[in-house]
């Protein structure tokens, strides 16, 4: 009995369907399908019970299942801590993130990483936080929404809580003096960005530990809060961002936070992985990375003012 093959039975498991998790795992139906057989017969006993709509384990399943979590437990243990000791941990990381995010918030701090991990490989693919994550073969999913990550069978970690605010540059300020709360957002230009579940056009702000929202409409819509962030200092109109991603602008004078920095949002990064039982030390250590990261970049947003 390999342990390839737990890790695809609890796998399974997890999700109820051997489709699911072959999806979460980035491997073949057939494969996973041709794995539980070959444990079936190792085992000399049905596993699961499976129909045309649901698929449930057998009395000797829930045995198997509740000695994996045990097994991949000190799979686990030991991985670390052998990684740990020898600090190398090796292999390929894919990371499915909002790119933008990551390129203004993280790519600094990535060949650091790089060069205490040289075994270790990054593969980052793009991923907007409205995708459901179930649906992307990955190692790791970075979600970033106003909401908790949508229902799916993934195992969530919050990483972080960072601020979303409203930025324009000082031309545009000194040309709308009016401009003094966000309820009036819906009669000047915004820069919308389509990320996650909330609308492009309905943004939020926050007063009184209450939310509110704002209806809005401008000259263009990204996917790409790049772009917003540029057309904000072009002075087309007002952005929707997160600090953490504008730093340096906001720094050199050439963006400015609306209203001092008040009405600000918070907004939630997660960390996305597949296996409650099981996650490699490999992804632990980029898991890691980036948790560390947003709390460092947070504390220097809550600087500007």
């Amino acid at each position: 009995m390999k342990t390839e093959d737990l890790i695809l039975f609890t796998t399974v498991a997890e999700y109820k369907s051997q489709s699911a998790a072959a999806r979460a795992l980035g491997i073949p139906v057939s494969k996973v399908s041709r794995h539980i057989a070959q444990l079936e017969q190792h085992l000399g006993t049905r596993l699961l019970e499976r129909t045309t709509r649901s698929l449930s384990l057998t009395d000797a399943g829930i045995e198997l299942l509740e000695r994996s979590k045990i097994i991949l437990a000190e799979v686990e243990a030991l991985e670390m801590s052998v990684g740990q000791l020898q600090a190398q941990p090796q292999g390929l990381v894919t990371v499915a993130a909002p790119l933008d995010f990551i390129s203004h918030a993280c790519s600094e701090a990535l060949p650091l990483l790089c060069q205490r991990y040289p075994a270790l490989r990054l593969k980052f693919i793009s991923y907007q936080s409205r995708q459901n994550p179930m649906d992307v073969q990955a190692d790791l999913v970075l979600f970033i929404g106003h909401d908790s990550p949508p229902d799916s069978s993934m195992v969530g970690q919050r990483l972080n809580t960072i601020k979303r605010s409203f930025v324009a540059s000082p031309d545009f300020v000194a040309s709308n003096p009016d401009l003094v709360h966000p309820k009036q957002l819906t009669q000047y230009p915004c820069l919308l960005t389509a990320k996650g579940a909330q609308p492009s056009d309905n943004w939020l702000w926050l007063h009184n530990d209450k939310l509110h929202s704002v209806e809005v409409n401008g000259p263009f819509e990204s996917e790409s809060i790049e772009l917003c962030i540029a057309g904000a200092i072009n002075s087309q109109g007002v952005a929707w961002v997160p600090p953490v991603m504008c730093l340096e602008h906001l720094k050199s004078g050439r963006l400015k936070l609306l209203f001092d920095g008040r009405y600000a949002t918070d907004v939630s990064m997660w960390g996305l992985y597949s296996s409650r039982y099981y996650l490699p030390h490999r992804v632990r250590v980029v898991l890691d990375f980036f948790q560390q990261k947003l709390a460092k970049i947070q504390q220097e947003a809550e600087l500007i003012k």
